[in-house]
């Protein structure tokens, strides 16, 4: 594997503890450097982290925050 891709792993732990439980990733990324970027694509997509989830999290959040204060406006 080159070290390039080494390096970008051993950056982020998600995507080296991902890689040991995918391992035929291993295949892909030695046989060709270029195809980090689908790697990083999929471990994003199969983690929830793309902006998308992150966007998605907030709403859940302020939905929540919202109904926690309707709900305590109307015990008064």
């Amino acid at each position: 594997m080159h070290d390039e891709v080494i390096n970008k792993l051993y950056a982020n732990e998600q995507y080296l503890n991902y890689l040991r439980y995918h391992p035929k990733w291993y295949y892909y990324l030695d046989l060709d450097p270029k195809y980090f970027d689908e790697f990083e694509r999929v471990v994003k997509k199969a983690l929830k982290i793309t902006t998308y989830d992150k966007l998605e999290s907030i709403k859940k959040q302020v939905n929540f925050a919202s109904s926690m204060v309707k709900y305590f406006s109307s015990q008064k």
